[in-house]
């Protein structure tokens, strides 16, 4: 009997152990942060088990206990008006902790790729006036979510704090999300917290569990291998985490090359490679670059260098000297050059171009490459010597943030239960290759947030990608429309709304620098699906056809105070086509009250119709209200 006793006390003191905690709170609670007003507030951590735990914000409390299982414990505080700031109070035992500065607003998530991340001061429109007046907007406060994977679902971010609108930060926060926020906080005159959860390249995959993507097409095959329980993923994680380092270090460090000499004027490139700028094919690992140009002013007053469009990264070496480092976020590639470096005669240029995104380097795909001097151009396209086998070769690397449900499992799953008033969402780059899967890929993915937050249909609202890429001279099929077409799909999904930017794109920027009109529509949107405001938030959006004859008319809901057609000299966007399947620009578009009539004298019987059906398309349909036309096409060809 005293065996059997001394054996309990020892169970009980190694469980008790196992599940002892100190007073814990998921990091996105924390000083300065922003709670959802009317809204029950959804408030959790984990303290020893069996403690009970007191909640307590503003005059509002609520207690509850740690569970036996893992000290987990979770309470609802009740809906509160907007309001601030108060003191947040949190009680476990002898443990307390206190957040100050907390204010109660609207609350949104902003998830996506790169122009969703891309921030203030990566040169957006107008950047410098906005962050310099940002401080008038102390109630604004946006929380980072460090960019991590993880191969299962987290119960803990990796950090990040909230952080105040002020010139200190605001340059550091998302564009779009700055300018909803703004909106946001103007019309409705509440506080405003934005979480940002984004990371620039990745697919919608990436935040949609492996789990659901079992029976999602196209992802069924990588989503086993993810949940593959004989894979070791801490091995591959740890492995792939050494080469990311050495990576990291051999980008960053140009001084290989430098101790080479291969910056000089004097240096023998006799035995290296000739490769002409632009380049065809994107070069590889580190490469270093060198061209001889001749200046012929006596007397330089100025002079500046330009990179043109290189992706990612150029240093920049002229006579010897270093001139400056063009980073990828950097809309201009133009730099400053001391007019000591140059002389009149022959000079020397010398560039090291490094990608550590994909390891290919593109080098001025869309601009020149030039020298100017006193205000006259030199380009310096054309042939240049090359080598890349100066510095060690890349090193490897798995990007785990494109795996299917990694970047959910890190970034969205440990947050998920904060109370939000919904998601603000703009990616779909990534899944262009794959557009035919992205529809259920990405009603997958909404439905799988919303399930874990148990927010009901929380608003979730999206961008439309934007117009991208050359235009072409005759009609043709798009992968970048049928991504946009499978995102107007998701619409079908209760409380989506979505925000068209098809006419505010930049035909050689993926990262398109106007994002004050991205966040404009958004908030449209918003004040539709979220507000139940009655607006016109979406420009017109195709309804129905019927063929007349030779012509076909085309009715669109969203007309708001009626059409308009901006031709402005140019393409309209629509196309027409009969049962050949061969597409046509129209001889004429008219508007008839809030319908269109498009015919083509090449087409005799019109099968189908198409608008702005291309990766870069004719725009010219809006409503009086000011919002582009949705792209649309009749035909399932």
């Amino acid at each position: 009997m005293t065996k059997f006793i001394s054996l309990s006390i020892v169970f009980l003191l190694t469980f008790t152990s196992a599940i002892a905690q100190n007073l814990t709170l998921p990091l996105v609670f924390s000083d300065q942060m922003v709670l959802q007003r009317d809204a029950d507030i959804r408030v959790w951590g984990w303290a020893d088990a069996g403690t009970k735990v007191s909640v307590q914000v503003g005059e509002d409390s609520r207690t509850t206990t740690a569970d036996f299982k893992e000290g987990r414990w979770e309470t609802l505080l009740p809906a509160q008006k907007a309001g601030g700031p108060f003191t947040f109070s949190i009680s476990a035992g002898e443990e307390n902790i206190t957040l100050k500065d907390v204010y109660i607003g609207d609350v949104w998530v902003a998830g996506g790729q790169s122009n969703m991340e891309w921030k203030l001061n990566w040169e957006v429109e107008n950047w410098k006036e906005e962050v310099a007046n940002s401080g008038d907007y102390p109630e604004i406060r946006f929380f980072d979510i460090p960019q991590t994977t993880a191969y299962n679902p987290q119960v803990q971010i990796p950090g990040g704090e909230w952080k105040i609108a002020n010139p200190d930060n605001a340059g550091n926060f998302s564009a779009v999300a700055w300018y909803f926020a703004k909106l946001n906080h103007a019309e409705k005159d509440v506080p405003v917290g934005i979480i940002e959860s984004n990371w620039g390249g990745t697919p919608a995959e990436s935040w949609t569990p492996a789990t659901r993507l079992l029976d999602v097409e196209g992802y069924q095959a990588a989503a086993k291998e993810v949940l593959d329980p004989d894979r070791n993923w801490d091995v591959e994680f740890a492995a792939n985490e050494e080469r990311i380092q050495k990576r990291n270090e051999l980008v960053g460090s140009p001084e290989l090359g430098v101790e080479a000499g291969v910056h000089k004027a004097d240096f023998d490139d006799s035995n290296w490679d000739t490769v002409t700028l632009p380049t065809e094919e994107p070069l590889t690992n580190v490469s270093w670059l060198r061209k001889s140009f001749t200046v012929e002013d006596t007397d330089i007053e100025s002079a500046n260098f330009f990179t043109g469009d290189v992706y990612q990264v150029a240093d920049i070496y002229i006579n010897e000297n270093f001139i400056g480092r063009k980073d990828w976020q950097e809309a201009s590639g133009t730099f400053s050059i001391d007019t000591d470096f140059l002389k009149t005669g022959t000079n020397q240029v010398a560039l090291r171009v490094t990608s550590n995104w994909n390891n290919r380097i593109v080098m001025s795909a869309q601009d020149e490459i030039s020298l100017t001097t006193n205000g006259d151009v030199w380009p310096l396209t054309g042939d240049w010597k090359f080598s890349n086998s100066v510095e060690p070769e890349m090193p490897e690397i798995v990007r785990y943030a494109w795996t299917p449900g990694f970047l959910y499992n890190a970034m969205i799953h440990p947050l998920a239960g904060y109370s939000i008033k919904g998601a603000i969402w703009y990616q779909g780059e990534s899944n262009v290759g794959a557009n035919q899967y992205y529809n259920e890929l990405f009603e997958a993915m909404i439905e799988e947030w919303r399930k874990s937050w148990n927010q009901d249909d929380f608003p979730f609202l999206f961008v439309q990608l934007a117009n991208y890429l050359q235009k072409r001279d005759e009609p043709y099929d798009s992968g970048w429309a049928r991504l946009r077409e499978a995102q107007t799909q998701t619409l079908s999904l209760a409380n989506t709304g979505m925000a068209t930017i098809i006419d505010i794109g930049d035909a050689d920027d993926i990262h398109p620098r106007n994002k004050h009109d991205v966040g404009k529509r958004l908030w449209l949107a918003a004040e539709k699906v979220a507000y139940s405001k009655k607006l016109v938030y979406s420009g017109p959006m195709y309804r129905g056809h019927v063929v007349e004859g030779n012509k076909i008319r085309i009715a669109f809901d969203h007309a708001g105070s009626g059409l308009s057609l901006d031709s402005n000299g140019k393409r309209l966007g629509f196309a027409i086509a009969g049962s050949d399947r061969e597409f046509h620009w129209p001889s004429e578009v008219k508007i008839e009250g809030n319908q269109v009539v498009v015919w083509s004298k090449e087409v005799d019987h019109p099968a189908a119709v198409r608008y702005a059906w291309a990766d870069n398309p004719d725009v010219s349909l809006y409503n009086l209200e000011g919002l582009p036309g949705v792209p649309f096409r009749t035909d399932d060809w």
